[in-house]
């Protein structure tokens, strides 16, 4: 299950994949949140995954990578950043290879952070100003 809060205010967009969800899930959640009014492929996003069950395959990882080759870039879009928070050493593992795969050939730099406090100051975000935040979601 997926789970997104998309902040205009700070350009930033929140996801929480959790559970037991399939690299198909993920691409089809992910698509109904870029439909979603609020979405901009101008903010930067932060993806925690700390509760996700699902061990992502090598071949699971490569599809999710061929996916995000292939989103649309509006002309004129800035390059955004993807941080992913990833503490357990098992999603930390491929969240690296994702990012290996993708940085140089998607729309957006990647990276792989244990905390969201590194994630954030890597976005370019003050982790204090969005606790409040995060502690509500």
């Amino acid at each position: 299950m997926i789970d997104y809060i998309i902040e205009p205010e700070q350009a930033l967009i929140l996801i929480w994949n959790r559970g037991e969800t399939s690299p198909r899930d993920t691409i089809r959640q992910l698509d109904a949140m870029r439909k979603d009014p609020d979405y901009s492929h101008d903010f930067d996003t932060i993806t925690d995954i700390t509760d996700l069950k699902t061990d992502f395959s090598r071949q699971d990882i490569v599809k999710m990578a061929q996916y995000s080759e292939t989103l649309p870039i509006p002309k004129g879009a800035k390059v955004t950043r993807n941080a992913i928070v990833a503490p357990a050493d098992r999603t930390f593992g491929t969240s690296r290879m994702y990012e290996q795969l993708t940085n140089g050939f998607v729309p957006f730099k990647v990276g792989v952070f244990r905390d969201w406090a590194s994630a954030l100051t890597w976005i370019g975000k003050n982790p204090d100003a969005l606790d409040d935040l995060l502690k509500a979601s």
